[in-house]
């Protein structure tokens, strides 16, 4: 019989907080062997992306969705629970869409305040490295290090903002709040002793 132990166990708050963790663990090593900024820009981009799920996701769940899978979900629960058949699948909106709704707000949700700087950043961060990096080609890329320290901050700062949102905070036990406070103040000395210059990048596709 399966115990406990057999599983591991995630769910959206759990999911941003080990992401987080993940830069902070990486925050401690990456003066030493460069390449490890993949790991701080994927965590950095998923603790985000996880925060913006927990703080405007609506009581439905569906307005972290793109409006077509939102618009089938919420038919689906409205409808006669005697009759209806086959749960939607859910569709979450793309890291862009999900920006750009928390930026706007709306009737329950204030909006995210973010600099010019940090809009760039967090764009740059999604757009650019962390695409990259998840849809690798053959190449040669050299990436300057001097931005990486304030795009990565960009990105943790904005996710502290959204997780201490009511919505999102009420979920996290002490234990969850005690970790992400220690995950963040772990990686923001790290990144306080680096560069916050913007990267200059370049890519050169393998012979």
């Amino acid at each position: 019989m399966a115990s406990e132990d057999d599983y591991v166990r995630f769910d959206q708050y759990e999911n941003t907080l080990v992401s987080l963790e993940l830069v902070a663990h990486f925050a401690s090593l990456v003066r030493e062997k460069p390449q490890l900024w993949k790991w701080m820009i994927v965590g950095a981009h998923d603790a985000l992306q996880d925060a913006m799920v927990c703080a405007y996701a609506d009581s439905t769940g569906t307005s972290i969705l793109t409006k077509k899978s939102g618009t089938r979900m919420l038919d689906w629960l409205n409808a006669d629970p005697d009759t209806r058949v086959g749960c939607p699948a859910e569709r979450l909106a793309p890291f862009g869409e999900l920006l750009d709704r928390c930026i706007a707000g709306n009737a329950t949700f204030v909006p995210l305040v973010l600099t010019p700087q940090q809009h760039k950043d967090i764009k740059r961060l999604h757009e650019y490295f962390r695409n990259n990096f998840a849809h690798f080609t053959p190449k040669g890329w050299s990436i300057e290090k001097a931005g990486l320290p304030r795009i990565v901050g960009a990105a943790i700062d904005a996710a502290e903002v959204l997780m201490r949102r009511d919505n999102a905070i009420i979920h996290m036990d002490a234990d969850r709040q005690q970790r992400f406070a220690d995950a963040l103040a772990t990686a923001r000395k790290h990144l306080a002793l680096m560069s916050p210059s913007c990267p200059a990048v370049s890519q050169v596709p393998a012979p």
